[in-house]
Formats: C-alpha cells, structure tokens, sequence
C-alpha cells in the first residue's frame, strides 16, 4: 500500500474501532473519501478493498458498502495497533544463555527495523502473582502493542502455563521460544521451537558420514525427558543413514553416577573408535571429568560430540550443537512482518530451527 492508501485505510480502522461506523452502517463513497484525502479514486478504493480482504466490509449492488454485522474485534484491533509499531517483549530475568541471549534481540531488532517497529523489554515477573504479569499485559495493551515476544528460560515455562489465560485473551499476536521442542499448554501462542529430533538426525548422519561404529549417547538422568528421547531417537535414524543394515553400535545410558562410570568403563574397552554423545554440555563435562580421572584422554583414546553450546563449559573445548540464538531473534521479526502468517494461520504457526555444528577439540569430523 502507497502513503495515501494506508492514510485512508488507518483511518477507516480507527473509525470502526472507536464505534463511529457501526455494523451494519454504509462507510463513505470512494469519491468521498478520495476528495477528503486529497487523492484519486483509486487509492480510496484499494483502502476499502483492504477492508474488504480482512472481513469487514462487504458490499452490495447498487445499495454500496457496509461494516459487517459480526466483525472479529481481536483481529480489528492487531491490526489497527499494527501501526503503533511497538513489540512488548518479556524476557527471563535470570536467562542461562543456552537457547537465547543478546543475539537474539539484535536479530529481531533488525528485521523489525525494517518495517519501522520499536522494541520494548520487560522481565517475566516469575515468582510473584499472576497480577504482575497481569499489569505487563495491560500495559501493552494500552500502548497499542502489535505483537508480544516470549523469551522464557528453565524457571518460566510453568509460570507462564499456569497463567496462559491471560495469554489467551491478550488482543495482539503472540511469539514464544519453546526451548525443549516439547508440547506447550498455550492456546493461540505462535512458537519458534527448538529441533531436539532433527538434532540427533545431524549428529547420526555426520558419525556415520565419519565411519563412527561404536557410538555410546549418555542421556538425561530422567528417562522421559522430552529433549533426551528425542535426541537418542534422532542420533539412531541419523546412524541408520548410511547403516541400513545396523552395522554400528549404539549405547543409550542413563546419566547417574553409575551411568556415568559404566560410560567411561565402556568406552575404555571399545578403544579409540568411541564416540560419546552426552545430552548436553553439562553431562558432557561430567562424563570428560570421570574419564580424566580414570585415565581415558579425551580425544586421543575416545572423542566427544555434544548439544546446546552452555557457556559454563566453554573451557572443556567441546565439539557441540549449538542453539543459533540470532536467527532465532531473526524468525520472530520476520514472523511478525510477515502478514500473510498472521491473517492466515493466526496463533497457530510453528517453526523449528535446528542447532549449528560448533567444531572444538573433542572431536573433529573429516567429513560434515
């Protein structure tokens, strides 16, 4: 839309949003409103056609165009507040810097900038009631937020479900990050989810692209954690790649102190063909730790590949997956200013972004 028609368009949403034309009432002739805008006929008429496009006018032969009886008023009012150009952000106030951080702001500053968007942070109030975040809701909803974004990090996903009510009724679009990949109790929410699965997948694919035979995954302590199961059940298709006929070893150990130990144990008396794949950066420390201990150098005697890049254990050099936290900034801007996502498919979209390779000392493929 040129200036003009968006001039006319704005101006006709604010009308119908402050109850000056009502259902069932004529809007204003395309001439009419083309002399009072100070334009053509044409602009006038791609305004009203714009109305038309997102159900709220409807015209009729020889009688002109009239406001529809039953508008959807959430949808009137995401897009009249689409030209306020303000995004409410909430973010954790205690992040651990895995699956979001700083990157990602700027990558969803960049592309909301190109369509002149103005980004506004707040801390999830997690830990106090529900009347705080309350307050937050009410307040961007009194400065005409276009859209809200969601960073929670480990501490804030069930307070948020606990109170996705009041996600419910908040009258603009919703983005979240679900860091686990997992099923999330929040109607109406649009996410950009994590790739546990398709994780896996990656790292199967590159130990049998790399003749990785004896391969052992140290798992989540807990045997139903989401990203856990996933990840193992990935790393298994991804080794069936190029193994059809199952021609490696698989190892899935569960990582308590034992687990652990046996990991360690089993990887001696593999030789230098192991690979361990620990569920993250944490296990992963933990399993290099146990090793050093008893003698097993890690990567000349077993090599280790692991997920989510944790900054708490940058100095074990790991070989890892990690989040890609600016694109992920980048998907929710380009989410937000793309229109037909929204008007199409509105809460509902989710998009999953897989974790890059980060290439250290625990292992170095020959082949990615």
């Amino acid at each position: 839309m040129n200036n003009k028609i968006t001039e006319i368009y704005k101006v006709l949403l604010s009308d119908i949003a402050q109850g000056k034309i009502v259902p069932g009432q004529t809007f204003p002739k395309e001439t009419e409103l083309a002399e009072k805008f100070e334009t053509n006929r044409m602009n006038a008429y791609r305004a009203m056609k714009e109305l038309e496009k997102n159900g709220f006018l409807v015209r009729r032969k020889k009688a002109g165009s009239f406001l529809k009886e039953h508008i959807d008023k959430k949808k009137l009012h995401m897009l009249f507040n689409k030209f306020k150009r303000i995004i409410y952000l909430l973010c954790s106030a205690k992040p651990c810097g895995i699956h979001w951080n700083e990157a990602s702001f700027r990558g969803l500053e960049e592309e909301v900038a190109r369509e002149n968007y103005t980004v506004i942070y707040r801390n999830i109030p997690n830990g106090e009631t529900s009347n705080d975040l309350h307050a937050i809701l009410d307040e961007a909803s009194d400065r005409g937020a276009s859209a809200l974004v969601i960073f929670p990090d480990v501490t804030d996903t069930e307070f948020l479900e606990d109170n996705s009510i009041l996600l419910l009724n908040f009258m603009a679009p919703i983005f979240m990050l679900n860091r686990t990949g997992g099923d999330l109790h929040s109607d109406m929410v649009s996410y950009v989810s994590m790739d546990p699965f398709g994780d896996g997948i990656f790292v199967g694919s590159l130990l049998s692209n790399n003749n990785c035979r004896n391969v052992i995954m140290l798992n989540e302590h807990s045997e139903r954690a989401y990203w856990g199961l996933k990840r193992y059940e990935g790393l298994k298709m991804g080794m069936k790649k190029n193994n059809p006929n199952g021609s490696f070893r698989l190892e899935n150990i569960i990582g308590t102190k034992y687990g652990v130990e046996k990991c360690v144990d089993m990887a001696k008396q593999l030789g230098q063909d192991t690979v361990v794949v620990p569920v993250n950066n944490e296990y992963a420390a933990w399993f290099i730790d146990s090793a050093s201990k008893k003698g097993l150098r890690i990567p000349e005697e077993c090599r280790v590949i692991s997920f989510d890049d944790n900054p708490l254990f940058r100095s074990y050099n790991l070989t890892t997956m990690a989040p890609q936290t600016k694109e992920i900034g980048k998907v929710f801007g380009q989410m937000i200013c793309g229109n037909s996502w929204i008007n199409s498919h509105y809460g509902k979209i989710s998009v999953r972004i897989p974790q890059k390779l980060i290439i250290r000392d625990t292992f170095t493929p020959q082949k990615t």
